[in-house]
Order: structure tokens, then C-alpha cells, then sequence
């Protein structure tokens, strides 16, 4: 097969429509076509056509990715789910991950240290319930371990919650103001252990 012309799209110009032995052929990014050296006249095999239509979407998937993190911090259980969802192939994807992994751009251990801290300390959430949105976001158990085992003491963030939201139910019953208080701290995921030393320490006073 033979290009037999190179023209650029019209919704956008850095992409160029490639037409072998006179009919469209695929179309590709003009850098990808300025490092191949594509030009009329040049002589192409279905071998070729597979190679470079398959570095494009890879060159695409790597696009899409880089700008999805240029939002915030992901996994790669998202990037994988948002690839997916934009129609890349598999095989694709996962070389596109694997590419940000290489990088260091995607990195589910750092993400989870991350995302345990300030969860804790900005969100103050519990350990239990930072596990679950970890889980939901696809991090593996492994590495979500690890960054519990590393967290930060949660029973100063039990503590602010405990003070902020005391003058709430300071006309209650002390019994039932603690009742309630507990009920938040567990909402927000705090163990057994931290909620009771937090409210102990409240209404002691301290």
C-alpha cells in the first residue's frame, strides 16, 4: 500500500487523515506522523498500518491518562476504569498504566499513604471508614494495610469532632449526648477504642 496523501482534519489540524492507494486509511497525532517520517509516496505493509495505528492509540491513551492526573492523584484501578469507559482496548491500557507506573506518575502505595492522612487529619474519618473508600477505590489490601499501619493517631481527629460538635447536644442528657456523639464517631468510621477515649476525655474535662 501506497500513501497516496497527507492531509490535515478539519475539527483539528494537529491531526492529519492518512489515504493509502487513494482511499482513507487511518488517521494519527502530526508529531506521531513527523517521527515516522510518513509522507506521500512512502510505501506501506498491513504490518506497518497495525504498528502505527496501535503506537497512536497508545500515544492517545497516555494523553488521556496524563490529563486525567493532571486533575488529582488517581489509581489504577480508576485509570484502568476511565481508559475502559473511553474505549481503549485492553491491551492498550494496561500499556498506558504500565508506562505512568514506570514514571512513578500512578503509584497505589503513595496514593494510599496519601490519601490515609488526610483523610484522617483534614477529613477526620476513621481508620475503618478510610479502609472502605480505599476499597472502593480500588487499591489492593496490601497496600492499604500498609498505609494504615502508617496513619496518623486518629484520636485527635475523634477529639475535634467530639469539640465541634458537643455544643450541638449540650442541653441533652449527659447519657444521651454521649449516645449521639458516639453514633457520629462511628458514622465516621473511629474504632471502639478511639471513640471511648475521646468522649472520656471530653467529659473529663481535658
Amino acid at each position: 500500500m501506497k500513501i497516496t496523501r497527507i492531509k490535515p482534519q478539519r475539527r483539528s489540524s494537529r491531526r492529519l487523515s492518512v489515504f493509502l492507494d487513494g482511499n482513507y486509511g487511518f488517521s494519527l497525532d502530526e508529531k506521531t506522523a513527523t517521527r515516522l517520517g510518513l509522507q506521500p509516496g512512502m510505501e506501506l505493509s498491513q504490518a506497518d498500518v497495525e504498528r502505527i495505528t496501535k503506537e497512536e492509540e497508545l500515544a492517545k491513551a497516555k494523553e488521556y491518562a496524563v490529563l486525567l492526573l493532571s486533575y488529582r492523584a488517581r489509581t489504577v484501578a480508576e485509570i484502568r476504569e476511565r481508559l475502559k469507559r473511553k474505549g481503549f482496548a485492553e491491551e492498550i491500557a494496561n500499556a498506558a498504566i504500565g508506562w505512568l507506573v514506570e514514571l512513578k506518575l500512578l503509584d497505589d502505595a503513595k496514593f494510599a499513604a496519601d490519601f490515609v492522612e488526610d483523610r484522617i487529619k483534614i477529613g477526620h474519618k476513621g481508620k475503618f471508614r478510610v479502609k472502605g473508600e480505599l476499597m472502593k477505590l480500588g487499591v489492593e489490601g496490601k497496600e492499604i494495610d500498609r498505609a494504615l499501619e502508617d496513619a496518623p493517631d486518629e484520636l485527635p481527629a475523634a477529639r475535634e469532632l467530639v469539640k465541634r460538635f458537643s455544643p450541638r447536644y449540650a442541653k441533652l442528657e449527659p447519657a444521651v449526648r454521649r449516645r449521639r456523639l458516639y453514633a457520629l464517631l462511628a458514622r465516621r468510621g473511629f474504632s471502639l477504642d478511639t471513640i471511648r477515649a475521646a468522649l472520656d476525655i471530653a467529659e473529663s474535662g481535658a
